[in-house]
């Protein structure tokens, strides 16, 4: 299936989907080609158009974390790590016995690693959403925006807040208006917080 002027081995579909996608999967070849390059690219540019699959659907929305706001991250995995902490430094004044200062420790701890789950969901919904779903341009713009407009998870707040920034601030803005998600990336406190701006 090539093209005037291209080279016989030159295939349209797989070019399209190299480029508007992240490679082809299973039976998406068949599909662009049937359906035609200018097809698919007109598709792909309406995402809202594409039906996503129920199990797909029904995967994402198991991420839990994803779907809360900043301030819900911040009161449930930053505010425990926090007070964890303002415990140790009272119990290391105070005459505490060297256990007490050792558990106090331990669960500031066991508050850190818990809040971890945050991103490895943002993390796993991202691949999922890419490997899985059928708004392939979408989530090549999503990766695209994500890292122009990047922040440091290792930074902070971040850490619970990155998924929260890709979800809300980048993702609904991916195939629209640059400046409306520009508006949405200085605005949410992911960014802020990167910018030391909080």
């Amino acid at each position: 299936m090539s093209e005037p002027g291209l080279s016989p081995k030159y295939d349209r579909a797989l070019h399209v989907l190299n480029r508007c996608a992240f490679g082809p999967r299973p039976s998406d070849l068949e599909r662009v080609r049937a359906m035609g390059a200018e097809a698919y690219i007109k598709e792909q540019l309406n995402p809202a158009s594409i039906p996503i699959p129920r199990e797909l659907v029904d995967r994402v929305a198991g991420y839990r974390t994803l779907h809360l706001s900043p301030i819900a991250l911040f009161v449930e995995y930053q505010r425990p790590v926090m007070e964890a902490r303002r415990s140790a430094k009272a119990s290391g004044r105070g005459r505490a016995d060297a256990d007490t200062g050792a558990a106090v420790a331990g669960a500031a701890k066991d508050a850190r690693v818990r809040a971890r789950i945050v991103m490895r969901e943002a993390v796993e919904a991202r691949l999922v959403r890419a490997l899985e779903g059928p708004r392939q341009l979408q989530e090549v713009m999503t990766a695209f925006w994500f890292n122009h407009f990047n922040v440091f998870a290792g930074k902070g707040l971040d850490n619970i807040w990155t998924g929260s920034f890709e979800e809300s601030a980048i993702r609904p803005h991916t195939m629209g208006r640059f400046r409306t998600l520009l508006g949405a990336t200085a605005h949410h406190p992911a960014m802020l917080f990167y910018l030391d701006n909080w």
